[in-house]
């Protein structure tokens, strides 16, 4: 069974349950389907086509031939040929407006191939185990080994549905290759020629863009030719973000309606480049959805052939040579070992980079398009190990490059404050912001209550009973990193049921924060004292 959605005249929707093939549900679909041909979106001339294309604007994609390549349906399936081939129809048209076309075009695919196998292969699909197990009870007829594969195939939906964060979860290269690739890309910018430049100015773009801002690499893709704004002395670019992520909208499979416009602002260096590739473009061949980067560079660079005019748009595709192409030809050259990094890597690096630097989960939230803050909580898991790896790479590369530890000056600890502090209540200060009227040092020392400014914790504090300074241990420091993550993630989760308040957030941002800085300190101690 599948649950159709009506709506009526835009103010508001119902939803039914579609038990079985009938003449009511086939008429549904032909409906269904002769809306969708109306709106453009649907190109096919009929329902009883043997071919469905559809256009999202981006593409025109092809939903699979709905003949079924077999004489007899397998008799498990207990139906006739005609009967499958309709349903598959029927199917795929209550799907419309739910679903991506890709995701369409999989499911029918995986429907058709559905027809060739027996039973004890059918409930064990790993392709869609949910929608093939909707699809046969859709279907009239019966049998007790169709039963059983709706049954196996439910259950493992549910297993699915238990696992599905787990899954969900982006596994990321190691931390120090993002930012080893970062350096090879900034210096490799530095020598480019003006074709070299225009040809990666893409993979240019979405690193240093995406990193900051979590865009998914279709919204980055789908950026307007006119989105830089450099007026009144910052440049900020405007780029579309999707409305649809678990938001429950129905896909209109229109950029206009599933994307909104949204502003930011950039950094003055990546506003000039992006003014560079835009003038440097502006006579090229624009392409059909009028977005900012262009195919014709990219063409050019690699064949050196002259480039048709009809390109949609620069896709996801060739963003993955372009890619390739960086690898191939400047990063393996330099003999700097980095593993793979995939395009959406760096939506997690910039929820990342937006916790340790302050910002709020909320707004992390918002950033990433996520209705619930639970899918974003993995984001939390990562922030020890880009600490120690930020940490480590910037002291490698102050002290020559070695990836082995170096020895320091052994005499790191003082028995008395240092020459440069400053007087404060039962102590002394050693913080210059401190001595410049800034509290900036003091909101990083945050006390196991949540008390801010507690002089006891801070590194930069000398008390008058004078004593040792103990330095934590890396492994408890890391510890303390992972439990205040957890703690903050807690926090996000109480207030979204309305069990808390938003200060808390801010209070475990902050000890967030001061957690991070001890542990970059004990992991530097290593470092000086080899």
């Amino acid at each position: 069974m599948i649950a159709l959605r009506e709506e009526f005249a835009g103010n508001y929707s119902r939803s039914r349950v579609i038990r079985e093939l009938s003449a009511d549900t086939l008429r549904d679909a032909r409906r269904i389907f002769a809306e969708y041909k109306l709106r453009g979106i649907m190109l096919s001339d009929s329902f009883d086509d043997d071919v469905w294309q559809i256009s999202d604007e981006k593409k025109t994609t092809k939903l699979m031939s709905f003949n079924v390549r077999r004489q007899t349906i397998l008799p498990w399936i207990d139906c006739c040929i005609e009967e499958y081939r309709t349903c598959i129809k029927v199917y795929i048209a209550f799907l419309l407006g739910k679903l991506t076309a890709y995701t369409l075009q999989d499911i029918a695919r995986e429907l058709l191939r559905l027809s060739t196998m027996d039973a004890a292969c059918a409930a064990v699909s790993e392709e869609y185990p949910a929608h093939i197990a909707e699809f046969l009870q859709l279907l009239p007829g019966g049998s007790a080994e169709r039963d059983w594969v709706i049954e196996r195939l439910s259950e493992r939906k549910a297993e699915d549905w238990r696992s599905n964060d787990k899954r969900r979860q982006r596994i990321l290269a190691d931390f120090k290759s993002y930012l080893r690739f970062n350096d090879i890309l900034a210096d490799f910018w530095k020598s480019a020629d003006t074709k070299e430049k225009l040809f990666y100015f893409p993979l240019y773009f979405w690193w240093n863009l995406t990193a900051i801002l979590p865009l998914r690499v279709t919204e980055l893709l789908l950026t307007p030719r006119n989105c830089l704004d450099d007026h009144g002395g910052r440049c900020s670019v405007t780029v579309r973000r999707s409305k649809l992520k678990g938001g429950g909208q129905k896909i209109a499979y229109r950029i206009n309606e599933d994307y909104e416009m949204h502003r930011y602002e950039i950094t003055d260096g990546l506003g000039r480049a992006l003014r560079g590739y835009l003038d440097a473009t502006k006579n090229m061949a624009q392409t059909q959805l009028n977005t900012l980067f262009l195919v014709e560079p990219h063409s050019k660079y690699l064949s050196d052939r002259a480039v048709s005019r009809n390109h949609r748009y620069y896709s996801y595709q060739d963003l993955c040579t372009c890619m390739q192409s960086f690898y191939e030809n400047v990063i393996v050259p330099s003999g700097i070992e980095i593993s793979a990094i995939k395009l959406g890597d760096t939506r997690h690096l910039a929820m990342v980079n937006l916790i340790i630097s302050g910002g709020s989960p909320v707004i992390c939230r918002e950033l990433a398009g996520h209705a619930d803050i639970d899918i974003s909580s993995h984001y939390y898991t990562n922030i020890s190990n880009l600490i120690e790896c930020v940490t480590v790479e910037r002291l490698r590369k102050h002290r020559g490059g070695a990836d082995s530890t170096v020895t320091g000056n052994p005499n790191k600890y003082f028995l008395s404050k240092p020459a440069e502090s400053w007087r404060v209540a039962d102590g002394f200060c050693g913080s210059g912001h401190f001595q410049n009227n800034s509290i900036s040092d003091c909101l990083k020392a945050v006390g196991a209550g949540g008390r801010i400014g507690e002089c006891a914790v801070c590194p930069h504090y000398w008390p008058d009973a004078q004593g040792l300074r103990f330095v934590v241990s890396e492994a408890a420091a890391k510890s303390a990193v992972d439990a205040d993550s957890r703690y903050l993630m807690q926090a996000v989760e109480l207030v979204r049921k309305g069990l808390g308040y938003p200060e808390d957030i801010t209070a475990a941002l902050l000890r967030l924060q001061h957690s991070g800085n001890r542990y970059a300190m004990s992991i530097q101690e290593r470092f000086d004292n080899g």
